[in-house]
Formats: C-alpha cells, structure tokens, sequence
C-alpha cells in the first residue's frame, strides 16, 4: 500500500464531487445507521468548527467496479463515466449528512426508520443562558426561527431569504459561510489491495463506532457482496411484520452450520470463517457456487426459526426475544431438519426458550458456551436423537426476578413481557383480549407498561425507584386504561372493575399475573405493608408462570 495522502476539501468542494458522482460505497461498508437527531450534532459541530474526524478513501480504477454496493443508499450512487473510483472506507455517515444537508430528501436508516433531512434547521435564537446550546437541530422548519440547512447552502439562498431583515440575513450568511467553508480532513490511498482494505476498514471502525464480528467478518469476505446478500434476508425478515435490527445473527446461524464445533471452546470466530472462504473462492471458483448453496440453505433455515418463534411463541418482534442470537441458534435445527419439530424435539425447545431468556444465558461469562452447547444440542435433536435441554443452575428469585427492572433491555425482562403476552392480556374495561398481533404491546412503546402501585405513591412512602420499577410491579395495560387509572392505588381501581363485573374480573387478573384474593396486599389500605405483601404475591405467580410454560424448574426453592 502507498503512503495515505492527506490534505483537507471545503464542504463545498465535497458538494461538487457529491453532485458528480465521484463517491462509491463498497460492500464491505455498512449502511446508513445514524438517525435525524444525529446528523444534527454532525452539522452542529461544523458549524461550531470543531473537529468531526476524517474521511477515509481508497482510490481505485474502473476494474474494481464489482466491489461497489448497488443498492440504494443515502448517498447518490457513483457515476460509470468516472475514470476513478474513490471508494468510501470511513466517514460513510458523516458523508452521507454532508450531502443531504445539500438535497434534504427522505430516506429510510439501517432500522428502517425514515428521516427527513429537510428538517435539520438552523437554531437562529439559542439560548444566550447555555454556552453551548444546539445551533442545528432535528425538527419542523419555523420561518425566521428554525431555518432549514438546505436553503441556506442553496446556491439561490439570497433569494430565498430576500425579505429577511438585515441582522437574520446576517446569522444566515454566516452560517452559510461555515458549514460550506468547513475544511474536512480527506485521507486518500491507492493501490491497495482488497484483504489490506478489510484490515484498514476493521482496524479504522474499531477505534470509533463499534464494529460487530460480523462487520469484520463481511469486510473480509472479498468478492462476495455478503452484507447485501444478508441485508435482502433481513428485508424478508421485516416484510413478514418481525423488525430485525442487524445482520449480525444471520452471519452468526451461518457460522453454526457451516463451521465446527467445539463444546468445550467459543463459537468459530466469524473473521476466520469469513477468511477461510475468501481465500477458498480466490483458489477454486466452483468453491463460490458451494458457499452459494449452503448460504441459501442456512437462509431458509433461519428464515424458519423466526416463523418458529413467531407462532409458537408471543414473538412479534425483535423487542419480545431475549437475545437476537437464539434466532441463529434455532435456525441450527431447521437446517438439519426439514418441517416442523415433532413433539419431543418441540417440548426441548420450549424449554430452551424460556431457560434462555429467564437464566441470560446469552450474556455474561457462559455466553459463548451456551451458545455452542445449544447448536450442538439442536444438531442432535434435528436428526433424530433423544437428547434433553438441562439448565446448569437454578435461578435466584429474590436476586434475579425482584430486582430486575421493567425498563431494562435485558433478555430476563424481554422474556419477562414475553411471558405476559403469552397469558393473552386482557382489557380491564370489559374483558376482551388484547390484539397482540396488531403491534399495541410493543416493547418499542413504553405507554402500554403500568404500575400496578403508582410510582408517584410509592416514592411518597420511601420505595426507591429500583423497588417500584421492578417487575414485580409492572403488567401489561393499553395507554387507554393507563389514563382512566391515573395515579390511583389498586385497592381504589381494581375495586371498581371487581364490582363492575365480578365473574369476569378474575380471568382478568389472571391473564396479567396479579393476585386478587381477598387478604392479597393490593386490597390492603396500608400502603407500605401492602405494597410489600403484594411483591411477594406476585413474585411467587410470575416464578409459576415461567416454571409452567418452560415445562421444567428454573427457580431455586428455599
């Protein structure tokens, strides 16, 4: 590789050869994943001038258009009537800002989440009390308040502005002036080759944005354009209603089937799979027509493992799964084993289910072993062998289930709503059951997750947030109930539904875990000694509730 040239180019400069396509994004690059409010910081800090790191480009000529990305990206695609490609390897997003400060259109993130870059305003009265409060900003345009970026790098922006009073003019131009005058640092390099521009992009991302296994691994598989291979069964994935946030666990359901396995180490380094198949398709280019193959098996496979998830378990998105990883893992039976489970093999994998999220069995320090140790025990059980999923230690209730809390992203509270959406909640009001399916229990929305004991109560009394916002004291309720119960005690509002309907109201309680009998604590009119009696209550329903639907005991009895 020759010496990196470094010298800087003025936004402006970097609008020209925006417009003229001279920019390509290759396939080892990710896609756009910053949202509205981020590109905003970008232009607030060029606006400020301070620094926002360098761009990083890889020049090379026209032979290596095969590694350009076709599809659709916030930036415009490179134009074939440039004799040189300047590979974009980092600063892709902060790019793809620049340019769309320049033509603000709309355009869908990595998550699927549209933003509208015509929104990013320039702040013309901030706050004179905060040193740094924001100059742009993510919101609706307000004329002569929140002024679009867009209109003030037009090149017609004095006319757009030509009825503005002098001294907003004046902000106007200057802001003008900064954004396009910024000088970018530009690092550019030539004759590299493709495995020494997978070490650069790894090694340049690491020391910034966090780069997954799977980022590595897709940087070094060379030829094969993986990431958008994945990235079309993602697609697939949320076009069926079931969002998924990255490829990460569909490169990692690949590794597991067509890598081997080690029960006693970690699971095969995705880098090294990744390597072994580059340097076999350099070597023998029937061995892109196997990889090809087993892709597409492992596809149909993982595909599988998310319907699986999705019927037999209140999966509706990603937001109910424990860990993202057990989809990868699953998709390790299906590949092995065509149709669906009989009922042995689908008794251990409801064990597994449950075990997994309640235990965090994918996190911590036996991560990687429980993750070998499950594609091992779904290989077997795919092909027939009577082999049974055992939970190594029993869990805490006390520790693990009171103290967890209900705002965490954690798989034990995942698993915790996974399990009250099993129960099929039901409205307070009148009864009928909640429409899961329609997506009114996202975990996404935080309004549909009540207090059983309101915060606002509890605090009063002493309780720390970690005590009220437990699980314990959480159930599944649409925003409609939520507002009719406002901050009243259970004693008061369960009352009233209880009397309301009373043959009804038990089913009702049932279907969200809350015990009602009547010496239960939400009755109590001691607001400490019932709240307390009723955690207890509670805890005891929700530990039978996982023990029920896993089929096995996971708790510890004292």
């Amino acid at each position: 590789m020759k010496p990196a040239e470094l010298r800087p180019w003025k936004i402006s400069s970097l609008h020209t050869l925006l417009l003229q396509k001279r920019f390509a994004v290759p396939k080892l690059q990710r896609n756009f994943v910053w949202d509205g409010n981020r590109a905003a910081k970008l232009l607030d800090s060029i606006y400020r001038e301070m620094p926002i790191g360098s761009l990083f480009l890889w020049e090379m000529d026209q032979k290596s258009a095969h590694l350009i990305r076709q599809s659709a990206n916030v930036l415009p695609s490179f134009g074939t009537d440039n004799s040189k490609i300047w590979f974009v390897i980092d600063g892709q997003q902060r790019l793809s800002v620049i340019y769309q400060a320049l033509v603000a259109e709309k355009r869908k993130n990595d998550s699927g989440r549209e933003i509208d870059f015509g929104r990013l305003c320039f702040v013309v009265h901030p706050d004179k009390e905060d040193e740094f409060a924001p100059r742009v900003v993510y919101r609706k345009p307000v004329e002569r308040q929140y002024v679009p970026i867009k209109d003030i790098v037009a090149p017609d922006w004095r006319k757009r502005f030509a009825r503005c009073p002098k001294a907003l003019l004046a902000k106007i131009e200057q802001c003008r002036n900064r954004v396009l005058n910024y000088p970018v640092p530009i690092v550019k390099v030539q004759s590299a080759t493709l495995n020494e521009i997978g070490e650069v992009f790894t090694r340049v991302n690491s020391l910034g944005m966090r780069v997954t296994a799977a980022d590595r691994a897709i940087a070094l598989m060379g030829k094969l354009d993986v990431h958008a291979m994945a990235g079309e069964l993602r697609q697939k994935i949320r076009d069926g209603g079931f969002s998924l946030g990255s490829v990460d666990p569909i490169l990692m359901g690949f590794n597991l089937v067509t890598e081997r396995l080690d029960l006693d180490g970690d699971p095969p380094k995705l880098e090294v799979m990744a390597k072994r198949w580059s340097r076999l398709i350099e070597q023998n280019y029937t061995a892109q027509a196997d990889f090809k193959k087993l892709w597409h098996k492992s596809q149909r496979s993982f595909l599988s493992a998310v319907q699986y998830l999705h019927d037999r378990f209140p999966v509706f998105d990603e937001s109910y799964l424990p860990s993202v990883n057990m989809l990868a893992t699953l998709s390790v039976f299906f590949f092995h084993h065509h149709g669906q489970p009989n009922t042995y093999q689908a008794g251990e994998i409801k064990k597994w289910f449950w075990a997994t999220g309640v235990a965090k069995r994918y996190s911590g320090a036996g991560y990687h072993r429980n993750i070998v140790a499950d594609a091992k025990l779904f290989q077997a059980l795919a092909v027939g062998k009577k082999r049974r999923f055992v939970l190594q230690e029993r869990i805490d209730p006390i520790h693990d289930i009171l103290g967890e809390q209900y705002n965490a992203s954690s798989a034990r509270t995942r698993a915790f709503f996974c399990l009250l959406a099993t129960l099929k909640p039901k409205y307070l009001e009148n009864g009928a059951e909640i429409p899961l399916g329609s997506g009114i229990l996202s975990q996404a929305s935080q309004t549909h997750r009540h207090h059983v004991f309101p915060r606002m109560q509890l605090k009063h009394y002493g309780f720390s947030s970690s005590v009220y916002n437990g699980l314990c004291n959480i159930c599944f309720l649409v925003s409609r109930d939520n507002q009719q119960i406002g901050s009243r005690l259970p004693r008061g509002y369960l009352a009233q539904y209880r009397d309301a309907g009373k043959t009804r109201f038990h089913s009702v309680m049932r279907s969200h875990l809350i015990p009602v009998r009547p010496e239960s604590g939400v009755w109590d009119f001691g607001v400490k000694a019932g709240f307390k009696r009723f955690r207890t209550e509670r805890l005891v329903l929700i530990c039978k509730a996982f023990e029920k639907q896993a089929g096995i005991k996971l708790f510890q009895t004292n």
